[in-house]
């Protein structure tokens, strides 16, 4: 079954160019957009202090979803990309071979993504979701993940950002950790401080 889907997928590579062209961006630079937007969001909305908890949950729930990712989920269980593996694979990224399980891409996105949706209350939050799993066909369609590695990367992220919401959201060490960070910030860019 996980092969069928993968082959599903993976032959829509090389029948269009635009495809191919949006299937290669999406698989291999978003993760970079991704984190430069947060950077930038991090400065441009330093004055609002949920909007920052929101980036910093976020942050934290993705590495501690790739912990799970790397440590546990990886060590359990491990296969070679299909392109090792697999004849007639359409591989449009360079990539070395070693475990594919689980996506660490989908683990990034989803952990982050899901956040994104929990703190975000207008309709636009359901935007989030929807990148997510886009981002996660991408590594299928150009021939580096299975849809297993695909699948568990999705649950381990939205597992663990569920959880890091849960425990974390306006806790008081998060808003500690924030106000030395504004101090910090203040100290080196001259800004004022935020009190609250």
């Amino acid at each position: 079954m996980d092969i069928y889907l993968f082959r599903s997928v993976n032959n829509l590579a090389n029948k269009s160019d635009l495809l191919n062209l949006v299937g290669i961006f999406t698989a291999k630079y978003t993760v970079y957009i991704l984190a430069l937007i947060m950077i930038c969001l991090w400065f441009v909305k330093r004055n609002d202090s949920k909007f920052r908890q929101m980036l910093m949950i976020s942050v934290i729930s993705c590495l501690l979803s790739e912990l799970v990712g790397k440590f546990i989920a990886g060590n359990i269980y491990f296969h070679r990309q299909p392109f090792a593996v697999l004849s007639s694979v359409n591989q449009l990224i360079p990539k070395s071979v070693g475990n594919s399980f689980p996506s660490d891409h989908t683990i990034v996105f989803f952990s982050i993504m899901i956040i994104f949706f929990i703190y975000t209350k207008s309709k636009i939050r359901y935007i989030f979701p929807v990148i997510a799993i886009i981002v996660g066909l991408s590594r299928i369609f150009v021939g580096v993940h299975y849809p297993i590695d695909v699948f568990v990367g999705a649950s381990i992220g939205t597992i663990i950002s569920i959880i890091s919401f849960i425990y974390l959201n306006d806790s008081i060490v998060v808003s500690k950790v924030l106000k030395k960070i504004y101090k910090i910030e203040n100290k080196f860019l001259n800004w004022s401080i935020i009190s609250n």
